[in-house]
């Protein structure tokens, strides 16, 4: 098993992987370079390295700063923490998806290229991998990434994020999401196998007999509703909900529904959403290749230089997406729906909510008509089913899907740092305890809870959850 605390990473580095890079820069030749551990930047599952490469160009000395990303762990962990399943689809997604993604941006002489979605790619790798995997049949991954850091790119706010972070999201999503479309209208057979490369990530595997004492997200939404309907019950008969307001006896009745159908196995719900755009008839047109994971923490802002103002107004210049591991095949609404509640407060939802809707399907449709202009077997029929009325009526139904990752992340982003601390720490080391169930009802109060209601409400009277 290889030693993932940085002597092995360090030496593949050194002995394979600088080599490698450079059989991507055509006609530049090695002067040094420089590697150090990320620290903080490393995820639960992933280990990072900055990069510094510099060479000798035909134009003069070049620098650049690439960051690398490797697994952590033992076998077992990595089997647990399912890092060989997104590790693989991530590194799919530079090596396959995004290729076959840039063939149809050039074939339809796009001014778009994929490198105006991520960071520059320079390898992706999974498997077995010389000098890396400690012996035969030890999977690992090397991925290798522009580092944007010098170019500006930064993470935005904490949690919340402004209408000048939010319409820009919409916008490059929506490009994304297009050419699943346009590959269904003029290269079905394509989408398939690229559909086919992912590795599916279920929310629940019935198939697996130890699903139900391994699966994190079993463990993670039985807390989240235990939480949620612990505060519905201490206040329903107080002042917290409106009894003489429709949308308030609304609201109740659909969480008595959600209570009767999900309580039991929440996270089934979230296997519902995961799958009826698979299988319903009305719904699959709009099944695409995801992000999966399309929040603020997976977004970097670069922002137009100007001088005072309110820092959190600048004006967002450009948004690149990080971070694919959590990939699937879907409704666009896994995408959409996750940041339009996890990032925005109640007051942003009020203002501009139909406007990130509008703003995506826009974005979505102008690309998709660009895409597929000139293809004869593409009509007016077809492009009429991709069209805001159809899109949110598609929307309504999947939505709630970002009101159940609201439900178990909100509490986490809001309590205080020590809490945070405590329950990551119990999510990492005791996730099955009764301790992690209650700390996760406890943390943040009735404060987070009266967050967590502001959200419900919204999508009640929006209609989001009438087809639970």
């Amino acid at each position: 098993m290889a030693d993932t605390t940085g002597n092995v990473h360090f030496n593949y580095i050194k002995e394979y992987l600088i080599t490698e890079i450079m059989t991507k820069l055509d006609g530049e030749k090695l002067i040094n370079y420089e590697s150090e551990h990320a620290g903080g930047l490393d995820g639960f599952m992933s280990a990072l390295y900055n990069i510094k490469l510099y060479t000798e160009t035909a134009i003069g000395p070049k620098q650049r700063l690439l960051v690398a990303k490797f697994m952590k762990g033992d076998v077992a962990f990595r089997e647990s923490s399912k890092s060989y399943i997104q590790f693989a689809n991530e590194t799919c997604v530079y090596d396959c998806i995004l290729p076959a993604f840039a063939k149809v941006l050039t074939a339809a002489k796009l001014d778009l290229t994929i490198d105006d979605w991520v960071p520059h790619p320079f390898i992706a790798k999974f498997g077995y991998i010389d000098g890396l995997s400690a012996a035969p049949g030890i999977r690992e991954c090397v991925l290798v990434l522009e580092h944007l850091k010098p170019r500006g790119y930064v993470l935005g706010p904490r949690l919340y994020l402004t209408r000048e972070h939010l319409l820009p999201m919409c916008r490059i999503i929506g490009q994304y999401h297009a050419i699943s479309y346009a590959l269904r209208l003029t290269a079905p057979a394509e989408l398939e196998r690229l559909k086919n490369d992912l590795i599916t990530l279920p929310f629940i595997n019935d198939a697996d007999p130890k699903d139900d004492e391994e699966n994190a997200y079993r463990f993670l939404y039985r807390a989240a509703f235990d939480r949620l309907f612990d505060f519905i019950d201490r206040k329903i008969d107080g002042d917290t909900f409106d009894k003489q307001s429709a949308d308030d006896l609304k609201l109740i009745e659909r969480l008595c529904d959600l209570r009767a159908k999900y309580m039991k196995e929440p996270t089934r719900l979230l296997e519902k959403i995961r799958t009826s755009v698979l299988d319903c008839e009305e719904d699959k047109r709009f099944g695409a290749i995801l992000h999966g994971d399309y929040n603020r923490n997976n977004v970097l802002f670069r922002y137009e230089e100007q001088e005072g103002g309110d820092e959190a107004e600048r004006k967002v210049a450009d948004v690149k997406m990080i971070d694919f591991q959590e990939i699937r095949y879907g409704s666009p609404c896994i995408d959409i729906s996750f940041f339009m509640y996890m990032n925005t407060t109640a007051e942003t939802r009020e203002a501009i909510w139909m406007e990130m809707l509008q703003t995506y399907h826009k974005t979505m449709f102008e690309t998709l008509q660009a895409a597929v202009k000139g293809q004869p077997n593409v009509d007016a029929e077809q492009l009429a089913a991709y069209s805001f009325d159809e899109f949110y009526a598609h929307f309504s139904r999947y939505a709630f899907y970002g009101v159940m990752i609201c439900l178990h992340f909100l509490p986490w982003m809001l309590s205080s740092e020590e809490e945070c601390a405590k329950i990551s720490h119990l999510f990492e080391t005791n996730l099955r305890s009764e301790e992690f169930r209650k700390s996760n009802i406890e943390i943040g109060g009735d404060a987070v809870n009266m967050k967590l209601l502001e959200v419900l409400r919204h999508a009640s009277k929006m209609g989001y959850m009438d087809a639970l």
